[in-house]
């Protein structure tokens, strides 16, 4: 996918899928060069004083052991048939303390899962660390380090590639926990509502989450915000010994990212900030342009397919036939879910497919192969391609490098993505929407002047 799209996809919860699509359209030009020309050499830096000092101190001094844990999820694999990256070996894990409130420490700890994969030159090669966010709020650093490690294969080299689990996400301790609604409350339920019936219905099941979640983790919301995660990168700047941090952050990675600038501009290093976020918009505004740029790679990827004709396009010969046709599709799952092999396809998770092989024109061949199994009846190809939204989809299947590693560390919150997306997002933003503010949000099939917009609801999903 070109650069012209423009799509930030900071509006929605990335999956795994979306997350390696990203890296593997970006990573190339943004690492190799902003992060390795000029760059100093030599051993890591002496332990730097602690910012702020006083009772921060002992979080910035603490030692971060690491221990092995890439090859227990390598030999699982093997015993499944697989072939695990070679890189898993290297795999190292530990944990760091945070405080869960910076202004009262007396409050307590939190404990961030961290994965690290140690540099493969020489030691007058090594730089330092360089620490990762693959975007969200909510996804695992652990496991997208484990997925996607063979991507950082040139950086680490000279770099100790290092990702987080930010507070409150994946194997950090505590982490958000929201219990589901029962079946009986979410019957009837249409995640693409169409009429105000409808999106009260919605709505009322979206309070009832939030009510579950904050009886489940009530103690801890109030700490996730991006802000209290800034805060933390520094104290895991301080106890891997670097005088300043290096930083590589996409979609909301970025919106970490420039969070630490303005905190930290002395100990910053170099930083590389992809898929910006724009922090003028609000959630609105956001979705919104989203949608048209998202449309915008739709209508590239259909171009695309029709020009191939119909021996190779699942969608015919005819572009204006192929959007009448993937609309109809998306039409066809209205107030109705497919079970799959690979999880539940319904309307969201399709949109879902869509836009996550929307990152990378690598990813279009199994876009084209997932239309033409659903149109066969197989709907299993399109969750798989949305990253597992459907159910029990495989993480990061179907994207070119990525690897799907499943639970690297054993821990209560294995899949937690979607309760730590909504929470960190609900601290992070006054924004609150009723069902009559949903109501009145612009109809996006008319986005491009156009009745059949085919992402016509992508504001409404996530």
């Amino acid at each position: 996918m070109g650069a012209n799209h423009h799509i930030s996809p900071g509006g929605g919860r990335r999956s795994a899928s979306r997350r390696a699509a990203l890296v593997v359209a970006v990573l190339p030009v943004a690492g190799a060069l902003a992060l390795t020309a000029a760059s100093p050499a030599g051993a890591p830096a002496k332990r730097p004083a602690a910012v702020g000092g006083g009772a921060l101190g002992s979080y910035y001094d603490q030692s971060v052991g690491w221990t092995d844990c890439g090859r227990k999820v390598a030999e699982a694999a093997r015993k499944t048939g697989r072939k695990p990256p070679g890189y898993l070996k290297r795999l190292q894990c530990s944990r760091v303390r945070v405080p869960r409130d910076y202004a009262a420490t007396d409050r307590g700890d939190l404990r961030l899962a961290v994965a690290r994969l140690p540099a493969t030159g020489g030691k007058s090669d090594r730089i330092g660390s360089l620490v990762l966010n693959f975007g969200g709020p909510g996804e695992s650093g652990v496991e997208g380090l484990a997925g996607l490690g063979a991507k950082f294969t040139k950086l680490n080299e000279r770099y100790d590639i290092v990702a987080p689990d930010p507070r409150g996400v994946g194997d950090s301790a505590p982490a958000v926990r929201c219990a589901r609604p029962t079946a009986r409350q979410a019957e009837s339920l249409d995640r693409s509502p169409d009429d105000r019936t409808e999106i009260d219905r919605l709505a009322a099941y979206r309070e009832l989450q939030g009510k579950l979640c904050e009886e489940d983790s009530g103690r801890l919301l109030p700490w996730v915000g991006t802000v209290d995660s800034a805060r933390d990168l520094d104290v895991l700047r301080g106890a891997l010994g670097e005088e300043k941090l290096t930083y590589m952050g996409f979609s909301y990675g970025t919106s970490l990212g420039a969070n630490y600038l303005h905190l930290f501009p002395r100990k910053t290093g170099r930083v590389v900030l992809d898929g910006v976020e724009n922090p003028m918009k609000n959630s609105e505004q956001t979705y919104l342009a989203n949608a048209h740029a998202f449309q915008r790679a739709l209508d590239d990827f259909t171009k695309d397919c029709t020009e191939r004709g119909a021996s190779e396009c699942p969608l015919g010969g005819d572009a204006a036939k192929a959007r009448k046709e993937t609309r109809q599709l998306f039409n066809l799952l209205d107030e109705r879910e497919i079970d799959t092999r690979a999880g539940e396809l319904d309307q969201s998770t399709f949109v879902d497919a869509l836009k996550n092989a929307m990152y990378s024109e690598k990813l279009w061949p199994d876009l084209r192969h997932a239309l033409s199994a659903l149109g066969d009846g197989n709907g299993a190809p399109m969750v798989r391609l949305a990253g597992g939204s459907g159910g029990a989809g495989v993480r990061g299947a179907g994207v070119p490098g990525a690897w799907a590693p499943g639970a690297v560390l054993a821990g209560p919150a294995e899949g937690n993505a979607d309760a730590a997306f909504t929470a960190v997002t609900c601290r992070d933003t006054g924004d609150r929407y009723t069902a009559a503010v949903h109501q009145g949000f612009p109809d996006l099939r008319h986005v491009h002047g156009r009745p059949d917009a085919d992402l016509h609801g992508l504001a409404r999903h996530r």
